[in-house]
């Protein structure tokens, strides 16, 4: 995904996906899944009922989910392109930043 950027901000067991400087992905090395961000809690709930997704743990804040490792890879994609594009929309680039 274009201007993404993978960092461990809280030890090397947590990798978190960024664009623009805000985390659309988190997961931890040991951890149960992924986790997403969604539109907000009532979009969180809906897909937490469509699937096997729980609300993330450690993300409050709402509309995180916590998407299981075993969810199918086509649902995880889904999810992530998702998250990266709801953060991408609600946090565009700086105006003056140059182009890519």
């Amino acid at each position: 995904m274009p201007r993404t950027e993978r960092v461990t901000p809280f030890g090397p067991d947590t990798v978190v996906w960024k664009i623009n400087g805000h985390m659309f992905a988190a997961y931890t090395e040991t951890g149960a899944g992924l986790s997403v961000r969604t539109t907000n809690l009532t979009r969180a709930l809906a897909v937490i009922r469509q699937s096997r997704p729980a609300s993330a743990p450690y993300l409050t804040g709402g509309g995180w989910v916590l998407l299981p490792w075993e969810t199918a890879p086509e649902e995880l994609r889904l999810r992530l392109i998702e998250s990266y594009n709801l953060v991408r929309r609600d946090w565009p680039r700086d105006v003056g930043a140059a182009e890519e």
